[in-house]
């Protein structure tokens, strides 16, 4: 008899979970996924979409387009998991599976610091990314404050790429020397979970390019007159930018599977839960490293995480032993750092200590992230 595999979330790690099942299942069984909107994001290539190099319709797609792999799509809201009884509930009604892939993702919030929500752009979202471009577009002077008031957040490049691809923007419309871009983190250096030298490279892109860093700053309040007041000080700004805090979605916090902190505990190899048959992908898992840091929350680890879940289950519904392991490594991935200019970036956060490295700026890296990009739009829906 064939089984139900619910995937919960139509990010990265549940696209890439569903389009591996339609090829790798054995015939016979349901692939169903289920998410509250109906659009699929590619949040990678926001930072093109604020300096203008992106349209939205560019950027996204129908998740009913996964229905033409064979696939069921379900439009509706998770609420909560009877993991006794096999069953997700939803606004739609409870909806029974065999096996459940959870890839949620963060939910992100903009209200936890006063005056975030109403006076600072969230660059993760679609709508306030075009109404920040549309913002810096008419820009000719003046002082543009990012900043992460938490960690970990989804994208540990994120940051970096947007405010180096301003310095890019305004450089090409002449007007770099009177616009001030200032990087606020509470890190105490760039990517601290990586070797110092790569901090010190990223310090040093950063600085060629005249971007002021401040480290180990947190932000308490956003107002309505554009300053943003730290721990120490405050700053004015023409435009104000700032990542949203990133935490596990309420509907697992309080469930069985959740850690501590509210992220989702997993075999670090295999990804699945303590509970046999349910496994957890993406942004949505709270895996440590030997440092202490999270395990960045980026997309390629949910690619992979993905990639070993779903052929590890088809193995499984064949009869065979799973074959494949998540080793917390990932190379070829790019930063972008200008228009048409990148470094490439490789990472083995399982290592002891971490290693990475990051190349210098130069176009291929660029290349390869456009080429991605398309990619991951065409081929998987």
């Amino acid at each position: 008899m064939g089984k139900t595999i619910l995937i919960l979330g139509g990010g990265t790690a549940g696209v890439a979970a569903a389009n591996v099942l339609a090829d790798v299942l054995p015939p016979g069984n349901q692939v169903v996924l289920v998410d509250r909107s109906p659009v699929h994001l590619f949040l990678a290539s926001l930072p093109l979409l604020i300096v203008g190099r992106r349209r939205p319709a560019q950027l996204t797609r129908e998740l009913s387009l996964l229905e033409g792999r064979g696939l069921k799509f379900i439009q509706t809201e998770v609420q909560s998991l009877d993991l006794v009884g096999r069953a997700v509930l939803t606004q739609a009604g409870p909806l029974t599976y065999d096996f459940l892939f959870i890839a949620l993702g963060a939910e992100r919030r903009t209200d936890q610091i006063p005056g975030q929500k109403e006076w600072a752009f969230n660059p993760f979202d679609l709508q306030e990314a075009q109404e920040l471009a549309a913002r810096i577009a008419r820009l000719h002077r003046g002082r543009i404050v990012l900043f992460v008031p938490s960690l970990p957040f989804t994208g540990e490049v994120a940051p970096y790429e947007i405010m180096l691809l301003l310095h890019d923007y305004f450089r090409r419309r002449g007007v770099r020397s009177q616009v001030e871009l200032v990087l606020i983190t509470p890190e105490e250096r760039p990517f601290s979970f990586a070797p110092q030298k790569i901090s010190s490279h990223m310090e040093q892109l950063l600085g060629r390019a005249g971007i002021t860093l401040l480290t180990g700053r947190r932000v308490h309040s956003v107002n309505k007159a554009g300053e943003v007041l730290l721990d120490q000080g405050r700053l004015a700004a023409d435009v104000v930018v700032a990542i949203p805090h990133h935490q596990a979605p309420a509907c697992l916090r309080s469930s069985p599977l959740a850690g501590p902190e509210g992220w989702l505990d997993v075999d670090r190899h295999s990804l699945e839960t303590r509970f046999p048959g349910v496994y957890a992908l993406g942004d949505v898992v709270g895996l440590r490293l030997s440092t202490g840091h999270w395990l960045p929350k980026v997309g390629f680890f949910a690619h992979y995480q993905a990639e070993v879940a779903a052929r590890n289950l088809a193995l499984q519904l064949s009869g065979r032993d799973p074959a494949f392991k998540f080793l917390g490594g990932a190379a070829g991935a790019s930063m972008l750092t200008a228009f048409r200019r990148g470094c490439f970036v490789s990472l083995g956060a399982y290592s002891a200590p971490p290693t990475m490295t990051v190349s210098n700026p130069n176009p291929w890296a660029y290349l390869v992230k456009t080429i991605f990009e398309k990619y991951w739009l065409t081929a998987w829906f």
